[in-house]
């Protein structure tokens, strides 16, 4: 394996890994939207709305950059000058440690998941029991979601390597 395909790798699984960042910090700012009362379109709405869009925005660029524009970014930052060795002996192929890192993130993002939405779950049916109305279930959704996400990296990993990978199929696949 070269030096510049250890950072691909690397570059890619730490885009994976925003990916989860990305899923928890969406629902957060649109729960801190519902606090704001559009009516009064005060100072701090527009700027609330502005502060989303542009975190949504950043996300965007940077998923991009580390997933789909890896070259170009190991252009720019020069993360493949300066090492001494040319190969790193490490004898496993790239769409396999890319496979493995979606695997456990996808782990990761189950475990994370379902506990709380079993807590979710638990505490919406507690509240409907002892309060009598329906409480807020968005978390329950969000939980879901967030469960399922985590079980399909684990189950479909290849697939999602090979859409990471769309853009240069033959050319990552180097021992």
């Amino acid at each position: 394996m070269t030096i510049r395909t250890f950072w691909t790798i690397f570059i890619k699984i730490l885009g994976i890994w925003l990916i989860l960042s990305f899923i928890t910090a969406i629902p957060q700012f649109l729960s801190m939207l519902s606090y704001i009362d559009p009516n009064e379109m005060g100072p701090g709405y527009p700027s609330a709305i502005a502060l989303l869009l542009l975190i949504i925005g950043l996300y965007i660029f940077i998923l991009r950059l580390f997933i789909f524009k890896t070259a170009w970014l190991i252009n720019i930052l020069h993360l493949d000058k300066g090492f001494i060795e040319e190969k790193i002996a490490l004898n496993i192929k790239y769409s396999t440690i890319l496979s493995i890192a979606t695997i456990v993130i996808g782990g990761l993002i189950f475990v994370d998941g379902l506990p709380e939405f079993c807590k979710a779950t638990f505490n919406f049916f507690q509240q409907k029991r002892v309060f009598g109305e329906n409480p807020n279930s968005e978390w329950i959704i969000f939980y879901s979601v967030k469960t399922v996400i985590g079980y399909l990296l684990i189950t479909n990993s290849q697939s999602v390597v090979k859409f990471i990978d769309r853009q240069k199929p033959n050319e990552n696949d180097e021992k």
